[in-house]
């Protein structure tokens, strides 16, 4: 008996409705590489995925495009993860994607280079936005796994070289499919965290491209950038080079050498201190004692000088006592010498001064008399008294 005839639209529909309940084409998981990638103006992405013999067109839509960590790329090497869907209207079929993956470290290395562009042309990367690491940091943040290697290496730095400082463990997922995710939060948690952390590392130990590859997505790298902490980024081993790296306001090639970065040797400055200390003190002790040299030979010359002056004043002073003594009426008188005085007691220096009997005193040595001028004589050797 022959069937009856249906329409395009109604064999379409079967078609759709028998691929979507198989149970192996509605949960497929396929690899193959890239080829004539397609961003449509409505957000969704149309792509193919090949390999040596064959092709499949694929579907990717808008809301699963925006959360991607990476940038598809024609060449690049995928694992896709979805369902076969049947376009009924055009009678074709794809692959509807519901999670994608690069594959290899080809792609992986694509996109790497891919997201690395995208956010230097949005100045992720820009030397002008570094913030500078604190050189006495009081509070250190870290953002790791709280196991393993990593956090060991840190924390034994930290405390083998310094004493003083204040540490808080922001515990995050470092690889996985949510890890991402989780380290973003917890770096925006640290920024918040009071009292205010002075320096945040971010990373972890080693492992292979696909460990360490949430520390390259973008929703890390913003998280990096916007924080208002100055952030060391020390993912995996030294030749391990991640996004975050680039991002960050300082790489570290190891966890350890992030350690080192971020505290400073308090033990090493308390010994320079101390050194210091000794230094300013012996300086002060020296200066003190150059004063006290200065001072005492300035006492030394005042008390010259002083005794110089003194040893003159008594000079003049002796001088002006030898005078007066060899001056002294007194001195004069007992050499035999007398004084003429008349009635008021004033010195007679003349014989012009005398009239025939004036009374006058006579001054003597040891006494006075009272005399009468009964002649006058004027000078010459054979008048003298």
């Amino acid at each position: 008996m022959a069937r009856q005839a249906v329409t395009v639209t109604a064999l379409n529909n079967y078609i759709n409705r028998v691929l979507k309940s198989d149970p192996y084409l509605s949960n497929i998981k396929v690899i193959g590489e890239i080829t004539g990638l397609k961003y449509h103006s409505s957000g969704h992405v149309y792509f193919s995925i090949v390999d040596k013999e064959s092709k499949i067109s694929c579907f990717l839509p808008k809301s699963l495009k925006d959360s991607m960590s990476f940038i598809l790329k024609d060449g690049m090497e995928v694992v896709i993860s979805g369902f076969i869907n049947v376009y009924e209207r055009g009678g074709t079929y794809s692959i509807f994607v519901k999670e994608i993956k690069p594959e290899g470290e080809g792609s992986l290395a694509m996109a790497f280079e891919a997201i690395k562009q995208k956010l230097a042309d949005e100045g992720l990367f820009a030397p002008e936005k570094k913030k500078e690491i604190p050189k006495f940091p009081k509070n250190i943040g870290i953002v790791t796994s709280e196991t393993g290697a990593a956090i060991e290496d840190i924390l034994k730095t930290i405390k083998k070289k310094n004493d003083k400082v204040n540490i808080v463990l922001f515990p995050a997922l470092v690889q996985g499919q949510y890890a991402a995710i989780d380290i973003a939060e917890k770096i925006a948690i640290a920024c918040n965290y009071q009292p205010k952390l002075d320096v945040l590392i971010v990373g972890r130990g080693g492992g292979s491209v696909e460990d360490l590859w949430p520390f390259n997505e973008e929703v890390v790298a913003k998280a990096i950038y916007n924080a208002d902490v100055p952030i060391i980024s020390s993912v995996g081993h030294e030749i391990d080079f991640t996004i975050s790296d680039l991002v960050a306001d300082v790489r570290a090639a190891t966890p350890t050498a992030a350690a080192e970065i971020a505290a400073y040797d308090s033990f090493a400055l308390a010994e320079n201190l101390k050194g210091l200390k000794n230094t300013l003190l012996d300086r002060l002790i020296s200066k003190s004692q150059l004063a006290a040299s200065k001072l005492e030979l300035t006492y030394k010359l005042i008390n010259m000088e002083i005794d110089s002056k003194l040893q003159s004043l008594n000079h003049r002073v002796e001088k002006s006592r030898i005078n007066l003594e060899e001056n002294n009426p007194s001195g004069i008188f007992n050499k035999g010498y007398g004084a003429a005085l008349d009635k008021n007691g004033g010195i007679i220096d003349s014989v012009a001064k005398l009239n025939l009997n004036d009374e006058i005193i006579l001054k003597l040595k040891d006494g006075s008399a009272k005399c009468k001028v009964l002649e006058k004589l004027q000078g010459g050797r054979n008048n003298d008294l």
